[in-house]
């Protein structure tokens, strides 16, 4: 079974072959997660009115075999954070799982799911992530994923924002044999704001495909999207943003920057950053570049003693630090550093 995904918000030619993407889906057997989450209790209302995810066979698939849900609440005015992690192996090797995150008025909530995976074996996850940010509500939300390279993974992560709220998004990348991530806030209230501050690393034969939709339509909206990654072997990476100011979103600001670090010859790196405004009084910002390694700074570190392999980890390691140290728990956080330099560490 193939179903398109990741659709691009403005076409362009079709022989650049970014326009969409065609994913193939492994025949699913319809197994029990190891635990069981709470009971669905449908949509929320305000995703009834908006589009998106990866597609919506993506979501429908989701819908159909979802086998774990779970619900993150902060009620008015408290201060909540949630930790859980999901672990695949040869035994529980699909995880269709439903994650709803809801910051009522004036609350605070920060929720980390953390995806991992081993063993022999095939793995598929299918991840939906949906955040909802009421009035004057802050929300982080942290996607950790270090899915083994035998794991197929689809991410959708949906944002809707109300007046003055706050919504960050990290996510760590740092996994799977073939990657989708689709990522859509729509900035609906006013003063309302989403930021993504994230890394991706690519090896082997690893496929990332990563698509990132901020859509303003309140006045005086703020938005970011930051992604560092880096790319060695003979990995391949799509990266495709779009930064889209309705009509009416007056006073609204945004800036879209993607950074890949291409350590080897062998890799392959495609970037499509688009800003598209429908209305005059806004600022909109875009920049994406992707490149070898500094060899003047390479020359500086090893001038000092340190190796070629140890300068090259720790310019990769400079450009991922600030969405990593965002990571409040020092365990969890040296956790994701090592995973970063096992993927850094030549003869892997």
């Amino acid at each position: 079974m193939n179903i398109i995904g990741n659709e691009i918000a403005f076409k362009t030619f079709s022989f650049l072959k970014v326009n969409e993407t065609e994913i193939k889906i492994p025949k699913i057997k319809g197994k029990l997660y190891r635990e069981e989450g709470e009971k669905n209790p449908g949509e929320i209302s305000e995703f009834e009115k908006i589009k998106y995810g990866i597609s919506s066979d993506a979501l429908e698939l989701n819908r159909k075999y979802l086998n774990y849900y779970n619900s993150y609440v902060a009620k008015e005015g408290e201060v909540k954070e949630d930790f859980k992690l999901f672990e695949l192996d040869d035994e529980y090797c699909e995880l269709f799982d439903l994650q709803h995150i809801i910051a009522e008025k004036n609350s605070k909530l920060k929720v980390i799911l953390d995806y991992t995976s081993c063993g022999k074996g095939e793995k598929f996850r299918n991840s939906v992530i949906k955040v909802l940010a009421k009035e004057n509500s802050q929300v982080e939300v942290f996607v950790i994923a270090r899915d083994d390279d035998k794991s197929l993974v689809l991410e959708s992560i949906g944002i809707y924002t109300e007046d003055d709220a706050k919504v960050s998004v990290h996510q760590y990348e740092l996994g799977a044999s073939k990657l989708y991530t689709n990522y859509k806030a729509e900035l609906i209230g006013e003063r309302s704001s989403s930021v993504v501050d994230s890394i991706y690393f690519g090896q082997k034969e690893e496929y990332l495909n990563m698509n990132y939709d901020m859509i303003h339509r309140g006045k005086k909206t703020e938005s970011d999207i930051l992604v560092n990654g880096a790319l060695k072997d003979k990995s391949f990476k799509n990266f495709k943003s779009n930064l889209q100011f309705i009509e009416g979103a007056k006073g609204a600001v945004g800036s879209e920057e993607e950074y890949s670090i291409l350590l080897d010859d062998t890799v392959n790196s495609i970037s499509v950053p688009l800003m598209l405004a429908h209305e005059d009084d806004v600022v909109g910002n875009h920049a994406s570049s992707a490149g070898k390694l500094d060899m003047n700074q390479v020359f500086y570190l090893m001038s000092r003693g340190i190796s070629y392999d140890e300068a090259e980890a720790l310019i990769v390691e400079s450009k991922f630090s600030r969405a990593i140290d965002a990571l409040a728990d020092e365990k969890l956080k040296e956790e994701v550093w090592n995973s970063v330099r096992q993927i850094i560490k030549r003869g892997n």
